[in-house]
């Protein structure tokens, strides 16, 4: 004879029982158009974030010598900054670096993750004599694209930048004889030896 506590203990089994229902509802088979899609639109922002993680270290890019921060390396497909290049080659070839020079500073305000309009001012101050100044200024364009010390890369500058890179080194050495104590100086041998790094490096 069932009484009515059995009664209502089956009854309670039965509901226990309904828990599986639950797995169902959230399965893809029974999910509808617009779950498959917030499901696929998550896993594809998963998937992209960890390439740019790992593609992209730190905060704005690779980090670079000096405790600085570089960003990935940068070639604008530009038929006009391409153009404008060709001009500052052409003025500086010309012997009219004063006209290159301000032609050079807009093309990096408005380009200013390039590395080509940096090596431009490069060449402008190995022109001028002024070979640390030079280096400064490749080791931007470096930071910023290191196809300039790849041997195989159509940017290849590495036999110029060695080049200055001695030049540099004499003149900071020079310098540190006379004011051993410059910090100024100090900073840039820590960068002579940052690029003597990176062309070491190279494939170059």
């Amino acid at each position: 004879m069932t009484t009515e506590d059995d009664h209502h203990t089956q009854e309670s089994c039965r509901i226990e029982t309904a828990a599986p229902l639950d797995d169902e509802r959230f399965s893809l088979k029974n999910s509808d158009r617009f779950d498959k899609l917030v499901i696929v639109a998550v896993a594809v922002i998963i998937i992209v974030g960890s390439v740019l993680i790992v593609s992209n270290p730190g905060r704005d890019g690779r980090a670079s010598g000096n405790g600085g921060v570089a960003r990935p390396g940068v070639v604008i497909v530009s038929p006009e900054l391409d153009n404008k290049l060709k001009v500052v080659e052409t003025l500086l070839s010309g012997g009219n670096p004063g006209e290159a020079r301000e032609l050079i500073d807009s093309l990096i305000e408005d380009y200013p993750y390039d590395g080509r309009p940096y090596m431009l001012r490069g060449d402008l101050y190995v022109r001028a004599q002024q070979p640390v100044s030079a280096m400064l200024e490749y080791r931007r364009g470096v930071d910023l694209n290191p196809d300039f010390l790849d041997k195989k890369a159509e940017l290849f500058r590495g036999k110029q930048v060695r080049n200055i890179l001695e030049e540099a080194r004499r003149a900071i050495v020079g310098g540190l004889e006379k004011t051993p104590g410059d910090p100024k100086l100090k900073e840039q041998r820590e960068t002579y030896y940052y690029m003597l790094r990176r062309v070491a490096g190279s494939c170059g």
